[in-house]
């Protein structure tokens, strides 16, 4: 029994230590414009400034389409394009919807599937900074041979300093910590990529 609880207090103090790790690790906001990628692709989520963000690089000349992945059956190409700031022709001819994605896996299966229709091997990815690790893991492991490159989006769960601006964001890191660990382990098995 005791054996049991010093594991357990080990298991603890190795997970605390790797979610301060993690947190510290978190990327930085993307700045500006990228180039040459044939694709972007959106994980829809954080209160739609993803999106925002996604929309703002495509209509600014990046990728030759724009995928929004994960998106709500209620939610319109109508409504999405009030958010739009480029030519209606860029989105009315380049911006997909997928309405399949409810996890981030399924919106790595989503852009798998969209790269491979339009023979796109290099993608912009875009989502939060806090779930730009789990994003790129999953990712990565589903689209093996493509070019992946985050584009980061700010999520305002960190201060000016990097740290967890409250506990309900403490939570939200902690959780998608937690999720991104398991993330990468089911990278390593075999057929944890499909």
């Amino acid at each position: 029994m005791r054996r049991l609880f010093v594991v357990f207090i080990a298991t603890a103090l190795l997970w605390a230590g790797g979610l301060v790790v993690f947190i510290g690790s978190l990327p930085q906001p993307s700045a500006g414009v990228p180039k040459g990628p044939h694709g972007i692709v959106v994980y829809t989520g954080g209160g739609g400034v993803r999106i925002s963000s996604a929309m703002a690089i495509f209509a600014d000349g990046a990728g030759e389409r724009l995928l929004i992945s994960g998106v709500h059956p209620d939610t319109s190409a109508a409504r999405l394009s009030e958010f739009w700031i480029g030519p209606k022709e860029r989105f009315d001819c380049c911006v997909d919807l997928g309405r399949d994605a409810l996890t981030t896996e399924g919106n790595a299966g989503e852009l798998r599937a969209w790269a491979t229709s339009h023979n796109f091997t290099d993608i912009v990815l875009v989502t939060s900074d806090y779930h730009m690790p789990r994003a790129m893991a999953v990712t990565r492991a589903r689209m093996r041979g493509a070019t992946i490159t985050p584009y980061v989006v700010r999520s305002g769960y960190l201060d000016e300093k990097g740290r967890p601006d409250s506990l309900n964001a403490t939570l939200k890191l902690a959780g998608e910590y937690t999720k991104f660990l398991l993330a990468r382990i089911k990278a390593f098995v075999p057929g944890g990529g499909l």
